[in-house]
Parts: C-alpha cells; structure tokens; sequence
C-alpha cells in the first residue's frame, strides 16, 4: 500500500509540475501541444469537429480528476462549482443530452478518495466522525436502503442502484468535507463561498424573471413534456436559475437567506452587513420567483429555530418581531397586481384546488402505507414508477412530498428510520450549541441549524433533500458542525480550565 501511494504522490507531483509550476513549458509540454493542434486541425479538415471537441472534454476531465485527487481541497470547491452548472449546458442546447451529474458523481469520488490519500495531522482524525449520532443514522439509513434490493414488491435494480449509489456519493461529501475542512480558517472560507454561490444563482433568477427566459432555456422548457404548463403559474413562468428545476432552486435561494440572515445578525463591520442584507434580497427574490409556494415557511422555520436557540437575546427579539410584521405585510398588504405574491399567499389558501387535491392523495394512499411496512420498493411511485415499474400499484401515483414518497417506497419502518435522521441532526446541532462556549462557532452553528431545520419541514410537501447542488451543502454541514465541536473543545477548554 506504501508502494502504490509513494507512486501516486510521485505520478502527482509530475504532473503538477509539468501543468502548474512549468505550465507545458517544457520539452514535454511544447510536443503534447503541437501534437494535439496539429491532431486538432487534421480532423477539423476532414468534417470530424466533434472528435477535438471531445477530447478538449477528455483532457479537461483528465485535469479536473488530477485536481480532485492529489488537491482535494481544490477539488472540494470544484465539484462544488460544477454542482451548481451542471445541468446549465442541457438547458443551453435544449435537451438532456449531457450526463454531466454522472461527471459530477465520479468526481466526488477522486475528491473523496484523495481526501483519504492527502490526510494530514488534523484535530479529529481519530474516527471520532463516525460515533455521532448523525453518522449512525446515515448508517442506518444505508443500510435500509441497501435492503431494499430484497424488496419483493418490484423487480430488478434498475432504479435501486441509481438511489444506493447516489445515497452513497453523498455519504462521501458528508466524509471528505469532514476530512478537508479541517481549520476554522477552511471553514471560514466554507461559508463565505456558499453565500457569494447562493447570491450568484438567486441574481441569475432574477434575471430570468426581470428580463425573460433565454431562447435556449425556452426551447428546453418546450422540449420536456409537461413542462410549461408546470412552471406557467398565475400568469407567469416560474424560475429555476441555473438548476435544474424550480424547488431545487427555491428551497436553495430561500434557505441560504435564512443562514445569511443569522450570520449578518451578528456581523461587526457596518459595511458587510449592508453586503450580506443585500444578498439576502435577492436571495429572497429569488426564492419567491422560484413559485414554490413551499418555500414560504423557509423564513418563518428558521427564524422559529433561530429564537429558539437563542430566545434571551434582545436581538432575537427584535428579529423575530420584524419578521412577523414582515410577514404580515406580505400576506395582508392591499396589493393584487404582483403574481409572484398572489402566488405565495396561496400556500395557505384552504380554497386552493391544488393543495386540497394533495390532501386528498394523501388519504387515499394511507391503507397501502398502513399495509406495507417495508413499501412497494424504490422508485414505484411517480413518472419513474410508471417508466420502469408500470405494473405496481403505486405507478404514476404523485406524491408531492418527500416524506409520502418515502413512505410508499420504504414502508412506515423507512420513514421512521428517516424521520430519525432528521431528528437526529437536530438533537446533536442543539446538543452541541449549547455545549460550545466559542461564540463565534455558536453563531455558525445557530445559523446552520436555522438552514437545515426549514430544508426538513419542506418535506411535508417536496422532495428538497438531495437535490444539487444544495445537497452538497446539505451533507457537508452535518459533519462540520462535529469540526465546530471539535475547535471549541480544542480552543476554548483549555482557556475555560485555566480560568
């Protein structure tokens, strides 16, 4: 194992040294490119463009599996990145042509296998990731999904592993991110990107909405059956920025304002603070755009977190007082002219057909539910229930929540192993907040316990748990708020102990 890992390290450093320290200026560097442009322009000659396309792609690929395996901290924030537009080129050429998630997916892999090769002496190293509470019910979780495969109710695994290996691709975020973001420095950073990341996607939604779709993203939202009539709702398309649909990106842009909203609370500098409450606008405006009438509770959940964390604080008091006015505005004020409003007072509007033809699914599936403890198996409900399974029972049958999905397909004994994960990650994130005594990872922590817990009450109504690219911080939070327990332990015990 010494061999092979000396080899790699060896094999990297080469590399590195010909692409990033020389760049190509080298006997080496100069061939390879006179090799390929001379390639290049032979093939343009003979009408095969496509094939020096293909291999830019290839030799892109090549650089961006080095980066993740021998830079993992690089490569962490690349796959972050390619996240985010991932399905972007598909709305650009107007169909799903690109499997660019299935990219994705390997690279998250190089990262987390380099975050084991580059290990370094960091606090935390000693497997103390996998005792929390959190990583037993993702074991737990895996394990019941794994199981599934036994599922008698469906046949083959052609939706099965699809599910394990994505479940398992996030199990590697929630591990690497542990591994990389080793430093409060690291971490700083962490959140600094994932704010200017969530800005960035909510200011491209706002465009899409101030001045229209792109021709592009017009033929693509007319290539996929049933698409327009989805997001044309009360008068106007709904937004979806550079994901890959319209919850994805409400529930990102509206969570990612509560978690800036709790960090700018306690911001110092007067000028950041104007910064971050003008992202938070957009990131708001964005969330309202998206027309997910789900995302209206974001707000209100996670200021209830938020005060519950930290209810003795005069600004907590004054936050949870402003946003109640805000909310009474938005809901009550005298003004019909505006549909992305009109739609969010509709969420809860008893009259609304919609809602109440959910309500009603929801009764009506209960006995299958009731019935089948361990489900009809994976991926039997839905449009994919009806492309792979249209035999089952359950084939076609609209769940609209993440929890009624997971009922059916896993059984009531999956959704209580489900619900104990969530409840899980609130008992050690609450645990650890009131543990801490460094206030500012109290802050970090409050903040994220404020995102993650309105992410888990949207379940009632949408599937918003693994969805990316707010899967890749979904996952990567749960492991660092166990880092964040780590430094206060490691900083500020010893200064407790000698006081």
């Amino acid at each position: 194992m010494r061999d092979n890992v000396s080899f790699m390290q060896i094999v990297g450093e080469w590399l590195h040294q010909q692409l990033f320290r020389k760049r190509l200026m080298t006997p080496f560097g100069i061939t390879l490119l006179l090799l390929l442009a001379m390639g290049s322009g032979f093939l343009v000659g003979k009408d095969l463009f496509l094939i020096p396309f293909a291999f830019s792609g290839l030799l892109l690929g090549v650089i961006a599996v080095y980066i993740c395996l021998f830079k993992p901290y690089y490569g962490f924030y690349l796959i972050s990145i390619f996240s985010i537009f991932v399905f972007y080129p598909n709305h650009l050429i107007g169909s799903d042509v690109l499997p660019l998630s299935t990219g994705l997916e390997i690279l998250i892999l190089f990262v987390f296998l380099g975050s084991y090769l580059n290990r370094v002496g960091q606090p935390g190293r000693t497997r103390t990731l996998i005792k929390t509470i959190i990583s037993i019910a993702l074991l737990i979780n895996t394990t019941s999904t794994i199981l599934q495969v036994l599922n008698p109710n469906v046949i083959g695994v052609d939706v099965w592993f699809p599910t394990i290996k994505r479940w398992l691709v996030f199990i590697m975020v929630y591990i690497a991110a542990y591994r990389i973001i080793d430093t409060p420095r690291k971490f700083r950073f962490f959140v600094k990107f994932w704010i200017i990341a969530a800005f960035i996607i909510s200011l491209y939604g706002c465009f899409q909405q101030w001045f229209g779709y792109l021709p592009m993203e017009m033929r693509y939202i007319m290539s996929v059956p049933g698409q327009f009539e989805l997001l044309y709702q009360g008068g106007q398309l709904r937004k979806f920025s550079f994901l890959s649909d319209v919850v994805s990106f409400g529930v990102l842009a509206g969570t990612m304002a509560v978690f800036t909203l709790i960090l700018a609370i306690y911001e110092r500098k007067y000028r950041r603070k104007i910064i971050m409450g003008f992202m938070i606008i957009f990131m708001l405006l964005g969330m309202a755009y998206s027309g997910t009438r789900t995302t209206t509770i974001i707000l209100p959940a996670g200021i209830a977190m938020y005060g519950f964390l930290t209810i003795k604080n005069k600004t907590t008091i004054i936050t949870l007082f402003s946003c109640i006015i805000l909310g009474m505005i938005l809901m009550f004020a005298p003004i019909n002219s505006s549909p992305t409003l009109n739609r969010m007072r509709t969420t809860f509007d008893s009259k609304d057909e919609s809602l109440n033809l959910r309500e009603r699914n929801r009764h009506y599936i209960q006995p299958y539910l009731h019935a089948h403890p361990f489900g009809g198996g994976l991926g039997t409900t839905g449009l994919l229930g009806l492309k792979y399974y249209p035999y089952h029972p359950l084939a076609n049958f609209p769940t609209d929540s993440g929890l009624l999905r997971i009922g059916l397909e896993s059984g009531w004994v999956g959704l209580i192993i489900w619900i104990f994960f969530n409840l899980a990650i609130l008992w050690q994130g609450i645990n650890y907040y009131f543990r801490m005594g460094t206030q500012e990872y109290k802050i970090y922590l409050a903040a994220i316990l404020a995102t993650l817990f309105p992410i888990m009450v949207t379940q009632y109504s949408q599937e918003t748990i693994g969805q990316i690219p707010g899967a890749i911080f979904f996952f990567s939070v749960l492991s660092l708020m166990k880092r964040l327990m780590e430094w206060d332990q490691l900083y500020y015990a010893p200064t407790r102990q000698n006081k």
